[in-house]
Parts: C-alpha cells; sequence; structure tokens
C-alpha cells in the first residue's frame, strides 16, 4: 500500500490531472486529490481542507500558476508548490521559483516529480519541526520570566579581596525586593551597605567579621531602605565562600522580603495588648467552647486564673440560678453562627453569685465554618442595684413615666399615606423606658424603614436609643442605601456606645416604591420576615453584619429582595420571639409565622394586635419582661 498523500491540484485539464495521479501512484503514493481551476475554488479548497502538496499548471484559461502561487502565500500555509507546465520557459519557471515556487517541471517529462516531491516535503517537514521548536523556545522564555517575576527572594554575591569587597551581584528579584537592578549594584559596590537601616547596619557588618573568623553566621532579620524611601524588612541567610588557604573571598546571601510577617507580628501584639488592657472580660475558645485564652479583666470579675481556665469550658461559672433552656438556646444560636447575648447569673471563684451581661460572637473560616467564639462578658452587679434602686423610688417612678411619655413621642405619631401601602407600627415597652426604636422614612421614591434595640432598659438604653434616632435621621438623606447608612451609624455612635457599655442591633430596609425593589442590612437583629400569601412562604431578610459598637470599620452586606403585590413585611425586636411562658419555652419566630398566616387577610393595624394577643395567651400575662416593637407594612393588590 502507497504511502498517503493529500495533493491540491490546480489544472484545468482533467486528463492532465490524472496523468499526474498516475505518475504519484507508480512513485508508491496513495493520492487524496482535489482539481481546481480558479483563485476562488483554490482559497475554498484551502481553507476547507489539509493538504501536503500544491501542484499548479503555469497558464490556465483566467488564471496562472504565479496568481495560484500567491493564493498560497496570502493564506499563510507552509506548503511544498510545484510547477507543472508544457508553456514555461527557462526564463519563467526561475522567475517563478524567485516568487517561491519549490520546483517547476515539464509536462511529458515527469521522471523528476517524484524526487522533487520527497525533497520538498522532507524540507517543508524540517521547516515545520523548526518553527515548533522555536515556539516552545518562546513559551519556555515566556514561562522562565513569569517565574522570575513570582519570585519574592533573591539571592546575591559579595566578592571580596584581601577583606574588602569588590563586586557585587544581585539576582533579578532583587528589583521587586529593593527597587534597584543589579546593574546598579555593580556599579555601586557599596550600594546594599547604605541600604541597610542606620540602626541595623553595624549589626549586620559585623557579620563579615564573623564570616573572616571561620564563623558560622545565623540568618539575620534587619531593615532595608526601599528605592522608593519605604523600610522594608528582610531575612538575610549568609553562606560563605573560602580559598584553599583558609580566606574568605566571597559569600552567597539569600534575602527574602518578610514585611508583611513583621506587620501581621506587630498586629497581633497590638490587638494582644488591646485584649489585655479592655475593661470588659473576654474570653477566646475554640469551636467546642474550650477556653484557649482569657485576659486580666477575667481574673479580676471571675477569681479564676489563666492557668485554672485555659483548656477548661464555661461550665465552671455556672450557678443553679439559670433555667436550663437559656442555655440551649444559647448553643443553638451560636452554632447556627449567630452572635447570642443576654444576661446570665454565674459563680465566682469563691463562690459569690453575680450578674453578668455576656456577648457571644462566632468566628467563621473561609469556608463558612465555626473555628473559635469570642465572650464578651460585663459584671452588671452595680448597674442592678442601680436599677433596682431606681425603680423603687417613687419620686422617679413619676419621672420615669415623663420620660417614657417622652421617648414614645419619637416614634412616628401615624404612618405616612402611601398609595398602594397599608402600614401601622407599634412599640410596647417592657418598663417605663426601654431601648427598642423604629422608624419610617420617606424620601422621594424611597421609603425607609427601621427598627433597632439598645442593651438594657436602663435610662442608658433610652438616651442611645434618642441619639441613634437623631443621627440616623440627620444621615440618612446624605447616603445611599442600608450598608452605608448601617455602616455610619456603626462609626458614629461607636465611642458613645463603649462608654455607655451598650450595644445595639438593628435591621435597616430600603423600599424602592416604583421598581419594587427592596434593599436591606442587618446588624446583628431578628432577621425581618417577608411572607408572601400567594405562594404560603416566607424569606427571612438576614444579612451578614455586626451588632453595632463592638468594632469600628465593619462591612455590612445589602441583600436585594423583589416585593410583589400582596406581600407582607414584618420588622420586629427580639422581645417576641424570646417570650417565655410559665414553663419557659420561647414564643419563637415559628409561632409569630403562625399568626401572620392565619390573620394576613386583616389590616396591618389588626394584624399587630393578633401578635400581641397571640403573645399574652401564651404567656397568661398582660404585661411583657422585655421590649416588643412591631412595624408592618402590607403591599395592597
Amino acid at each position: 500500500m502507497g504511502k498517503p498523500l493529500r495533493v491540491l491540484i490546480v489544472e484545468d485539464s482533467e486528463d492532465d490531472a490524472l496523468l499526474l495521479i498516475f505518475e504519484l501512484r507508480r512513485g508508491n503514493y496513495a493520492p487524496v486529490s482535489r482539481r481546481v481551476e480558479s483563485a476562488d475554488a483554490m482559497r475554498k479548497a484551502l481553507a476547507e481542507e489539509d493538504w501536503d502538496l500544491v501542484v499548479s499548471d503555469y497558464v490556465l484559461p483566467g488564471f496562472t500558476g504565479l496568481e495560484a502561487l500567491q493564493v498560497l502565500r496570502d493564506s499563510g500555509l507552509d506548503i511544498p508548490f510545484i510547477i507543472v507546465s508544457g508553456k514555461i520557459g527557462e526564463d519563467t519557471a526561475v522567475g517563478a521559483m524567485k516568487e517561491g515556487a519549490n520546483d517547476y517541471l515539464i509536462k511529458g517529462n515527469t521522471s523528476r516529480l517524484i524526487p522533487a516531491i520527497e525533497r520538498e516535503m522532507q524540507e517543508a517537514q524540517v521547516r515545520r519541526k523548526k518553527r515548533e521548536a522555536e515556539a516552545a523556545l518562546v513559551r519556555s522564555e515566556r514561562r522562565y520570566k513569569r517565574l522570575v517575576a513570582a519570585v519574592t527572594d533573591y539571592i546575591y554575591t559579595v566578592t571580596l579581596n584581601d577583606g574588602d569587597v569588590v563586586k557585587t551581584s544581585h539576582g533579578p528579584g532583587c528589583l521587586s525586593v529593593t527597587g534597584y537592578s543589579d546593574e546598579e549594584y555593580q556599579q555601586n559596590p557599596f550600594l546594599w551597605y547604605q541600604m541597610i537601616h542606620e540602626e541595623d547596619r553595624a549589626a549586620v557588618t559585623s557579620l563579615t567579621e564573623e564570616l573572616r573568623s571561620g564563623k558560622e553566621v545565623p540568618s539575620v532579620e534587619h531593615r532595608i531602605r526601599h528605592k522608593d524611601g519605604s523600610l522594608h524588612w528582610v531575612i538575610n541567610t549568609i553562606v560563605p565562600r573560602y580559598s584553599e588557604q583558609g580566606d574568605l573571598i566571597a559569600y552567597d546571601g539569600l534575602i527574602s522580603d518578610i514585611s508583611e510577617r513583621k506587620q501581621a507580628e506587630e498586629s497581633l501584639r497590638v490587638q494582644s495588648a488591646a485584649l489585655e488592657a479592655a475593661a470588659n472580660a473576654i474570653v477566646i475558645t475554640d469551636s467546642d467552647g474550650m477556653v484557649l485564652s482569657v485576659n486580666d479583666a477575667f481574673t479580676r470579675m471571675t477569681g479564676y486564673t489563666p492557668e485554672e481556665s485555659v483548656g477548661r469550658d464555661l461550665s465552671f461559672l455556672k450557678s443553679d440560678r439559670q433555667d436550663p433552656d437559656l442555655y440551649h438556646n444559647l448553643w443553638s444560636t451560636i452554632m447556627a453562627g449567630k452572635i447570642w447575648h443576654g444576661e446570665l447569673v454565674n459563680r465566682r471563684r469563691n463562690g459569690e453569685l453575680y450578674p453578668e451581661e455576656q456577648t457571644i460572637t462566632p468566628v467563621l473560616d473561609q469556608d463558612g465554618r465555626i473555628k473559635h467564639f469570642i465572650c464578651i462578658k460585663q459584671d452588671i452587679t452595680e448597674r442592678k442595684r442601680a436599677e433596682q434602686a431606681l425603680l423603687q423610688n417613687t419620686s422617679m417612678h413619676k419621672e420615669m413615666e415623663i420620660a417614657r411619655q417622652i421617648q414614645l413621642s419619637l416614634l412616628p405619631a401615624a404612618p405616612p399615606l402611601l398609595t398602594g401601602i397599608d402600614c401601622a407600627g407599634r412599640c410596647v415597652p417592657a418598663s417605663h423606658i426601654g431601648g427598642d426604636y423604629y422608624d419610617i422614612l420617606l424620601h422621594g421614591e424611597r421609603l425607609d424603614l427601621v427598627i433597632a434595640d439598645v442593651s438594657g432598659h436602663s435610662v442608658g438604653a433610652a438616651l442611645i436609643m434618642v441619639e441613634t434616632r437623631s443621627v440616623l435621621r440627620a444621615q440618612m438623606p446624605a447616603l445611599d442605601g442600608p450598608a452605608q447608612v448601617v455602616a455610619a451609624l456603626n462609626e458614629i455612635l461607636h465611642d458613645d456606645l463603649s462608654r455607655a457599655e451598650l450595644f445595639i442591633t438593628m435591621s435597616y430596609l430600603s423600599y424602592h416604591r416604583t421598581s419594587g425593589k427592596l434593599r436591606y442590612s442587618n446588624a446583628g437583629h431578628p432577621p425581618p420576615l417577608l411572607y408572601r400569601p400567594a405562594e404560603e412562604r416566607f424569606f427571612a431578610l438576614d444579612a451578614e453584619g455586626l451588632i453595632l459598637g463592638v468594632q469600628r470599620r465593619v462591612a455590612f452586606d445589602e441583600p436585594v429582595m423583589q416585593v410583589e403585590k400582596g406581600d407582607l413585611l414584618l420588622l420586629y425586636t427580639d422581645g417576641i420571639t424570646e417570650t417565655q411562658n410559665p414553663s419557659g419555652e420561647l414564643f419563637g419566630v415559628q409561632r409569630l409565622k403562625g399568626v401572620l398566616t392565619r390573620e394576613h387577610r386583616k389590616p396591618s393595624a389588626a394584624i399587630i394586635d393578633a401578635v400581641l394577643d397571640a403573645l399574652r395567651a401564651f404567656t397568661g400575662c398582660t404585661t411583657f419582661d422585655d421590649d416588643i416593637s412591631m412595624l408592618l407594612l402590607k403591599f395592597l393588590p
């Protein structure tokens, strides 16, 4: 069986084409051919199929061999091109060869055809391998350059003569680490020493003396001044080279930029100092609740030293005064990745009971798994005593009632009249004054909704609530969207909250009345509920964000929800879901959803009444232990 050969024949004579195929078969080839006789047909054939060889007549009706050669060259293909013609002179043939034809033959005298084909096929293969090798070399060079550019370490060499530095050379990575090129180091052999920070220079230069004496020198960390003037930390590892006589003739060094590591170490030192200096007790545990570290404030508050605390779970502080359901709720909350805050009665090392306010924040890794818990504890013994004394003072009761009326007057007197929206709100303080707050802010087509809960039920909580309202109303028009508003509130209120030892949970929503888009952000507050009766479905409008007042520069998420006609939106405080019946059972979110499902056809105000009635029926009481606030919107069909 002959060797396969794909040949494109440019020929107007079918007989001559058949004769050419016959000659190829005689030459031990098994040709697959296609005959064309115009420029367009040739271009199409070159585009549609792969060819090993082009054999062309020189003179065709309306088409020439030189034009066929130009078509091949325009295609960019490297295919041998042989002219076979009976109407070509030697001068014409030489001209065709100069234009790029690989060979020419006279029709009827094709004894050179097979040798010419084999020669040109071999040369084409050589050219192809050369191109492949050149392309591989280019790829290799590009890869090397990318590797060099990515390397953050580099090797330098210092050459000495009679103990004096005569030459330095630095690897390619020196430019990114120091800002100087190897050429600049060669021009100035002392440039490396000049770059070393003045305070570190003596320690680094002393290494040369130790090397001369034959000592091994350890890696040294020091600072260098970058060409742009900035300071960088590097670790310098030196390997000496000695002559046969034992003289130091050169040494090689490996330079690694460790600036980021140094910055991280400094940040850790600052954070550690901040934890130790904090007035509140701070405990860091692993994901199982085992204590990893405590600060000094924890020891002062509980009497337990770090050695007595690390490796244990915090149950050693438990008293017998707490309902087990509280601990169950605590663990359910934090294991779900949410922040828990509340009050507990714990026991000191000396057996004394004390009340504390506690906030536990889960710390998640990049995959969303809980790695640690951070527990912030505050002894509220004095605050409890003060609150009790305050409540027992009759005169103060009257003042508190006045404060209550003032506080309630700051809430919206009546919901705004909005086309297509039925709106209602209610606040039921647990005592004379509380820390709950809700508001409805209309700004053009934007309807902003906010509900917040300041920790505790003290005068301080009420004052913070008033401050929050004032700041919010002042800042809201200038900010775009819930995330910006909540972030701005956190920055403005942080210092006041820290001094008052309070914090705020908040949900902030912004509804665009034309588009129906609802944007929302959350700062550790119970997620608002959007009920869609048409689908009998609830959506919890939750978003990532830390409670206000814990730390600065917190980023808040801002998801978007499309509101549909018939939807019902409820903003509420945790006084609803955490209301307990005489058995210690929580009212919870499911019961709240049940009321909304059952009563959703009623007006907004009537639905709020139904929720309050359900709470009273659940507890068997007409008053509540915690502030309860609700803001409800119905988007009318």
